[in-house]
């Protein structure tokens, strides 16, 4: 945040941290998934047939400590293609996890995760599932830097409420599938004031 900080974070930081641990076990995982398991949680992101090898692949050089070469994996398995955000969302993951266990250089990690998501969002904005994973990677950030999160808030901010008029109706297509929109609903609504009280904390303590 703006603020100066000590070694310690505040309670909810620490709450951050676990929305982003369940955002790394889902793209983790996500891989052996197919549609059925995943339509409990429509936000899911779902492997592209063309890439499940390169994922399947990238979420075992991550687990074995090696991002540089899960990262370099991702970067050529991109040729301007449908489902290349998909890659760009695992490579945002891969950057995430290295955070979390580089706590030195945490902060870095952390922004290349960001910058990897808004590649992901600038290559398919319409893809509500894609947004809000690109919503919850943006509050993963601001949440892990002590300086700056504030940007990273205002951006998910803005990337949840511009989910909620296309989150009206009853169904809607995403990553090749047809989902329900009540439960994607709540949990974009839930999101939301989240990261509305992360954004008035840090302002008041800048």
């Amino acid at each position: 945040m703006h603020s100066v900080m000590t070694g310690l974070k505040p309670k909810w930081w620490w709450a951050g941290v676990v929305v982003a641990g369940i955002a790394i076990l889902v793209l983790a995982t996500i891989a052996i998934k197919n549609h059925y398991d995943t339509m409990g949680m429509p936000w899911t992101l779902i492997t592209p047939s063309q890439h499940v090898e390169v994922a399947t692949r990238m979420n075992e050089l991550r687990d074995k400590g090696q991002f540089d070469d899960a990262v370099e994996l991702g970067l050529r398995s991109v040729k301007d293609q449908p489902g290349d955000d998909f890659v760009f969302q695992m490579i945002a993951t891969t950057y995430f996890i290295r955070a979390m266990q580089d706590k030195d250089r945490s902060g870095k990690w952390a922004r290349l995760g960001g910058e990897y998501s808004k590649k992901a969002l600038d290559l398919n904005p319409t893809d509500i599932s894609n947004v809000f994973n690109v919503g919850v990677n943006y509050t993963i950030v601001g949440d892990d830097l002590d300086t700056g999160g504030c940007e990273y808030y205002r951006t998910a901010l803005a990337v949840f409420e511009s989910l909620v008029p296309r989150l009206q109706g009853n169904h809607a297509e995403t990553q090749g599938r047809t989902v329900r929109l009540a439960p994607f609903r709540k949990e974009n609504e839930e999101e939301l004031p989240r990261v509305r009280e992360r954004l008035r904390r840090c302002q008041t303590n800048q």
